[in-house]
């Protein structure tokens, strides 16, 4: 039994750092350990307190400095009251507020969710480093951090504690595409808009769903609309629970400019949905370097564009690449995540926990 405490800025939906620091906190604590969670507010709080976890307040530090030792003072509290083993953190600002508790021997873990940030040289100032991929591994041996630091834990979210276990599948328009995704360049959604549009051309009954919210929404509506897609792309903003969608889509499409170790993915796959989606950073390894799912070059609409009506076009190919993606996927649950993390943490920990 190991006593962690996970840090977070807030644990609110639409945010991956708080779905996956969520999805371990509850999963470690159903599994018999002593599970802490700092955070300033957030949708899931009521969930990490059914499940377990014991939640304490820490503001955000911001950039003041009085709102940093104000968050110093809340953390220092919670730390001395929990008593953890580990201190497991997930974003940036947390990385600076732990370093004091460093010196007088606490054990430090950080998850890197997005090692090209800026602000990743922070993050790798823990005791272990954890990457969410073995792509994630390479770029941050290659940017300088020690071999003997850096670890890698495969994304996954099947079985999520935040995902109710039953779900109803939603109504669609078929042939549908889908993406689930935060609307920002980096997640490629023009390259998708166009490569859809070339779609259509072919399959003039196809529709495209397009799943989450972001700074870049209003741009990509007025994108739709301008390239004659008004009707068929539907952008259908952050949903709860992206399985009642996936459940019911034809095709999954990723056009990720970079993604580390994209959990919508390991949901796709789950679903058995047939995957298109951008050969970079840790996609190739949550697709099985290809084996299941169709691997395009990034920036590159026509090729997603062929991808897709490939597999429109020929029901067997669909039918195919449907059970590839769904052969193996049981790798991606959350309980094999946190049994992997067991393993880094039991390297800082004294013989016998």
């Amino acid at each position: 039994m190991t006593r962690i405490m996970h840090l977070v800025n807030h644990c609110g939906k639409a945010n991956g750092h708080v779905n996956v620091s969520v999805d371990m906190a509850c999963t470690q604590a159903r599994s018999g350990h002593v599970v802490g969670y700092t955070c300033s507010k957030g949708d899931y709080i009521p969930l990490l307190v059914e499940t377990g976890v014991k939640v304490y307040e820490v503001p955000e530090p911001h950039r003041s400095v009085g709102q940093f030792f104000a968050a110093n003072y809340h953390l220092w509290k919670a730390i001395r009251a929990f008593r953890p083993d580990i201190l497991h953190v997930h974003m940036a600002a947390q990385s600076v507020l732990v370093q004091p508790y460093r010196l007088f021997g606490y054990k430090t873990v950080t998850t890197v969710h997005n090692e090209f940030d800026r602000s990743v040289w922070l993050m790798g100032l823990s005791t272990r480093v954890v990457t969410v991929s073995e792509a994630g591994y390479r770029a941050m041996v290659k940017r300088g951090f020690s071999r003997k630091r850096v670890r890698f834990v495969l994304n996954g979210s099947v079985g999520s504690p935040r995902l109710a276990q039953k779900f109803t599948s939603a109504k669609l328009e078929h042939p549908a595409v889908i993406t689930v995704c935060g609307l920002h360049p980096r997640k490629g959604i023009g390259d998708l808009l166009h490569a859809f549009r070339m779609v259509k051309s072919d399959f003039p009954a196809a529709h495209l769903y397009i799943l989450g919210e972001g700074p870049s929404e209003s741009e990509y509506r007025e994108l739709a609309t301008s390239i004659g897609l008004s009707g068929s792309a539907h952008f259908l903003g952050y949903q709860n629970d992206p399985r009642e969608y996936l459940s019911s889509a034809d095709i999954f499409v990723l056009a990720s400019h970079s993604d580390p170790g994209p959990l919508v993915i390991a949901e796709a796959r789950n679903a058995g949905c047939a995957i298109v989606a951008t050969d970079v950073d840790g996609i190739p390894e949550m697709l099985d370097r290809g084996q299941a799912g169709i691997l395009v070059p990034p920036k590159q609409p026509e090729m997603i564009a062929r991808a897709v009506g490939g597999l429109l076009a020929d029901d067997a190919a669909l039918q195919k690449y449907s059970g590839l993606a769904k052969k193996n996927s049981e790798r991606f649950t959350i309980e094999r995540v946190c049994r992997d993390m067991d393993k880094i943490y039991a390297e800082l920990l004294p013989a016998g926990g």
